[in-house]
């Protein structure tokens, strides 16, 4: 255990570099590599050891190298099920969680991290704000989106608020299950700039567009049938959560539903429930609550007839809880 983050940082040089994109279009020598990545030429053969060792490439007898199935699936760039970018938001993570006593102890970010944020560039700041909302899009592409469309049935309903819903991904995937149904992707201007480029290359953008503000104070509106909550209320506390799911409440028409989709402690497989407690150390508010607890605060919120389905396949949140407005 205390030496996973080798892997992991093995895994974000070689995607950083390009290895994967560069052993794609033909395998390499460890010179060829070292040529091609900008390498020391010990640095490269060290590098594609430590991936061979991971299973992320494969060597043949001539000492050439190649990718494996697993890195040709997720690592190069272009490929329909690739995750770099969520690669991209796991490294930038790296070091508050070698800073993670700093940030247990003050509930403040470390000095390294804090440094970093001071001096990193705002063309960076920007990039990397776009590779989180592009990796929550990828791994709604990863499956996420298809478990909560099996976990839910929206028949009957035409209107649906996706509250704080970064690239749109479950919007447009509900708005394509269901051609009754229009979206409207809510979040704040630079994350809805991003939604829309996506919104404008799909089938159904003439059914799904975007308003942009600031989810935690600004009014919804009124006269939706669904508001998704995906991923939003556990990095709120309790007042906040509150607060979302009142005017989630206020938006809807009578008979319509909140649908929350989160992570959570008590999920159905050990993998989930780890992957749950160790994101909510990543934290700096909320956490990561209980099935029984949000369900509860549906309840609160004046939401009954609520059911909590547990996703078994999803990859990222691990319950739907949902409750509907008499």
């Amino acid at each position: 255990m205390g030496t996973a983050f080798w892997s992991s940082g093995v895994l974000f040089a070689a995607h950083r570099l390009s290895v994967f994109d560069v052993l794609e279009a033909r395998p390499q020598s460890g010179s060829d590599l070292a040529r091609a990545c900008g390498l020391t030429p010990a640095g490269a053969e060290k590098l594609l050891a430590a991936c061979a060792s991971l299973g992320l490439v494969i060597e043949d007898e001539s000492g050439q190298y190649r990718n494996s199935p697993l890195a040709t699936t997720f690592l190069v760039r272009g490929k329909p099920a690739y995750q770099g970018h969520l690669l991209a938001y796991f490294a930038d993570l790296w070091a508050r969680f070698g800073e993670l006593e700093h940030l247990l102890r003050t509930g403040e970010i470390g000095p390294r991290e804090m440094a970093f944020d001071l001096v990193r560039p705002n063309d960076e700041r920007q990039a990397a704000e776009r590779a989180w909302v592009l990796a929550m899009h990828e791994i709604a592409l990863g499956g996420q989106a298809e478990a909560l469309c099996r976990a839910v049935d929206l028949s009957g309903y035409t209107r649906l608020l996706d509250v704080s819903g970064g690239a749109g991904s479950y919007a447009l995937r509900f708005a394509e299950q269901y051609p009754g149904l229009t979206a409207e992707v809510f979040d704040l201007p630079e994350v809805v700039a991003i939604a829309d480029e996506l919104i404008q290359q799909s089938a159904v953008r003439d059914r799904v567009r975007v308003r942009s503000g600031d989810f935690v104070n600004a009014d919804y509106g009124y006269g939706y049938d669904v508001v998704l909550l995906s991923g939003v209320l556990h990095g709120l506390g309790e007042r906040h959560i509150l607060r979302v799911l009142k005017k989630s409440y206020a938006a809807l028409n009578p008979g319509g539903c909140v649908i929350v989709q989160e992570m959570t402690p008590d999920a159905p497989s050990p993998a989930a429930a780890q992957f749950a407690a160790l994101f909510s150390l990543n934290m700096m508010s909320g956490a990561t609550y209980s099935a029984e607890q949000l369900a509860l605060w549906l309840n609160q919120s004046g939401f009954l007839r609520i059911t909590v389905t547990p996703l078994e396949q999803a990859c990222w949140f691990d319950h739907v809880i949902s409750g509907h407005k008499p």
